[in-house]
C-alpha cells in the first residue's frame, strides 16, 4: 500500500490494488475449497447415517438418492456463489481496462448501474443483486459448517 511507501491514505491516496487482487484470489480459493469440504462432508454424512444398505429396494433407494441430493445443495450453493464471485471480478477487472483506456463513467451515474446490472445478467450473476440469494447463501454457510462438524464428529467416533 502506499502507506507503506510514505503517503498516507488519509490524504486521499488509494491501496495498491495488486494487493486487494491477491487478498480476492485468495479469498476465492478458500470460498472453493469450503464448498468442495462441504460437499465431502455431506458424502460423509450421508453414508454414515444411510449406509449402503438402503438401496435394497426402489423406494429405499429413491429415498437415499433425495437425501443425498438434499444433503449435498449446502456445497453446490457454496461453489456457485465462489463462481458468481469469480465472474463479478472479471467484470470489474473489464470495468477497469476501460476505464483506464479513457471511458468515462461519472456523466450518468443511472446509466453506469443500470449497464452494471445488465452486464451482471449477461453473465449470469444477476442473482447477486438479489437480497434474497445472499440470505440463501448464509443458510448455505451455516449447513457447511454444521455438515463439516458433522462429518469430523463421525470420523472421530469411527476412529475411536
Amino acid at each position: 500500500m502506499r502507506a507503506a511507501s510514505g503517503g498516507s491514505l488519509a490524504e486521499g491516496a488509494s491501496p495498491d490494488p495488486s494487493i486487494a487482487a491477491r487478498t480476492a484470489v485468495r479469498g476465492l480459493a478458500a470460498l472453493r475449497l469450503f464448498g468442495l469440504a462441504a460437499l465431502a462432508a455431506s458424502a460423509v454424512v450421508w453414508w454414515a447415517t444411510l449406509g449402503a444398505e438402503t438401496f435394497e429396494g426402489p423406494a429405499r433407494a429413491a429415498l437415499a438418492v433425495l437425501a443425498g441430493a438434499l444433503l449435498a445443495v449446502p456445497g453446490l450453493l457454496v461453489l456457485h456463489f465462489e463462481r458468481s464471485l469469480r465472474r463479478a471480478a472479471s467484470m470489474v477487472v473489464e470495468l477497469v481496462e476501460q476505464r483506464e483506456a479513457g471511458a468515462r463513467f461519472d456523466d450518468e451515474p443511472w446509466l453506469f448501474w443500470r449497464s452494471v446490472r445488465l452486464g451482471m445478467r449477461q453473465r449470469g450473476i444477476g442473482l447477486l443483486a438479489a437480497p434474497w440469494y445472499w440470505l440463501l447463501v448464509l443458510w448455505a454457510f451455516g449447513a457447511s459448517g454444521l455438515l463439516l462438524i458433522g462429518a469430523f464428529v463421525i470420523a472421530v467416533a469411527a476412529l475411536l
